[in-house]
């Protein structure tokens, strides 16, 4: 070994390569080095996205752009946006590229009928974009493989639907009140100062803060605050690169803000105690519901669990307060019901225009899914090469429920057919957290409606940069909101 060591090392071997290298690219100048180098890296580009037509049996393909695919689609009109243009008039499958990845997307009735059973049975996993799996971390109940034998994502799920059930969320529904009437007051307050208000922002902080009520429950004003701001930061670095560049970066604030986070959430848990409404006493220790979990499993769970209540609810109180102010009847109906609460799924007005809400507008239109062993059989409509990603798009099963605003489609047996598909249906990963949901956007249809006059001043839904899932409205949302005279 040391003999041919040296014979490599030696000046009069290096020489010699040295020599050949300038044999073969004697002729090559810096300039067509870098066009071979540009040209081989143009090829594997192409080769990721084209190659995959090489397989048998696919669906119908729209590849898009090279290199761009449909990303310029989305870019201008957010996947919401493009995704129900692009679906019209299309077999239920259809393969197609969009944000650099080869996808295909898959109506929800073919899921239900071909793949719905395999993700039961454990046999495929999540696909979200790089910086969403660290921000959640390896130990999120959104990212790990669910179902069938996967033991680890079924014991924090059980554990953690115990904790979201019902009746912890109804504990908090004082805490609730005071933060829907302190958004609105403020909105009242701008109203009457400006002649108008932005309903979202005041939307996303009402959600942010909910979001975070059975996790920072006793805490102090100024600690509950820090851990809403943390909780925006993140938020601003799911979508971007992710290239951790500390304060330079988007993803690198959002990582900083996370290690903040758990700092937090670390010093919480030595606290000897808890308040009893706040979760992390119930995640921390043993119970019936099972047992307790690891101190790394408890950080990724928290994340998890603000992270996904505020993209559930930031986007459905904007369209909820539009669709009340367009529906004066069901407004009135709404304005009817108690703000306290027995149940949070039983059938009411709140609940019904709630639904319809989320029904034609989703927070998660679609969700990814992959198999990474074996290709999906879709019947007449081809298969899902393996490797593959797809998108189950929920958004167009819910808008073929009828036209037009129409809560009263919400009868009993509508609701057990279709009423948590906005949730992700039946499945592994469906949301954890709906009760929560439900609970703060029937209190606030029920305290608006008692207790405000309101109106949305010409809303109109537009793409943003901001937001590539669904569209925002312009201007923020302008609205008028005035307290009720008091009888």
């Amino acid at each position: 070994m040391a003999q041919v060591v040296h014979d490599v090392l030696n000046p009069g071997c290096v020489g010699r390569v040295l020599e050949e290298l300038r044999g073969v690219f004697g002729g090559v100048t810096w300039r067509r080095l870098g066009g071979l180098l540009s040209g081989g890296l143009l090829c594997r580009l192409l080769w990721s996205q084209y190659g995959i037509l090489l397989k048998r049996r696919l669906p119908y393909w729209s590849m898009g752009w090279p290199i761009l695919g449909h990303t310029p689609g989305i870019l201008s009109m957010t996947i919401e946006g493009w995704a129900d243009k692009f679906m019209q008039g299309k077999p239920p499958a259809v393969l197609t590229n969009y944000l650099f990845t080869n996808t295909v997307i898959v109506s929800y009735q073919l899921y239900s009928q071909h793949i719905q059973s395999m993700e039961l049975d454990g046999k495929l996993g999540s696909a979200f974009p790089p910086s969403l799996s660290k921000l959640l971390g390896k130990n999120s109940v959104l990212t790990l493989p669910g179902g069938k034998g996967h033991q680890h994502h079924k014991r924090l799920r059980t554990k953690l639907l115990h904790s979201l059930a019902p009746k912890p969320c109804l504990e908090v529904l004082p805490e609730m009140s005071i933060e829907v009437r302190k958004m609105l007051d403020k909105l009242a307050e701008d109203t009457a100062r400006n002649g108008f208000a932005s309903f979202e922002a005041s939307g996303s902080h009402l959600a942010a803060k909910v979001s975070t009520l059975q996790i920072t429950a006793g805490l102090s004003k100024d600690l509950q605050a820090r851990v809403e701001d943390l909780v925006d930061t993140v938020v601003s670095g799911i979508f971007s690169v992710p290239v951790n560049l500390g304060r330079f970066s988007a993803f690198g604030r959002a990582m900083a803000a996370r290690r903040d986070l758990q700092g937090i959430v670390t010093q919480l848990l030595k606290r000897p105690i808890l308040d009893k409404r706040n979760i992390l006493a119930d995640l921390a220790k043993v119970t019936e519901s099972g047992e307790a979990f690891t101190t790394e499993e408890i950080l990724d769970t928290i994340f998890t669990l603000l992270l996904a209540g505020k993209f559930t609810t930031s986007d459905a109180l904007p369209n909820l307060f539009v669709n009340l102010s367009q529906q004066p009847d069901w407004a009135a109906k709404v304005a009817q019901e108690s703000l306290e609460f027995t149940s949070i799924e039983s059938d009411s007005a709140a609940l019904r225009v709630v639904l319809e809400s989320l029904r034609i507008v989703p927070p998660v239109g679609a969700y990814r899914r992959v198999d990474k062993e074996k290709a999906i059989d879709l019947g007449e409509h081809g298969q899902i090469p393996a490797g593959c990603q797809f998108a189950v798009f929920l958004k167009t099963e819910l808008a073929s429920m009828g036209d037009g605003f129409d809560p009263g489609r919400w009868t009993s047996d509508v609701v057990k057919s279709h009423g948590w598909l906005a949730f992700g249906g039946h499945q592994p990963h469906s949301c954890i957290g709906r009760s929560l949901a439900l609970l703060e956007l029937q209190l606030f249809a029920r305290i608006l409606c008692r207790e405000y006059d309101f109106k949305a001043l010409d809303p109109e839904r537009i793409a943003k940069a901001s937001n590539p899932i669904n569209k925002c409205y312009r201007d923020g949302l302008r609205v008028t909101v005035t307290r009720k005279a008091r009888p």
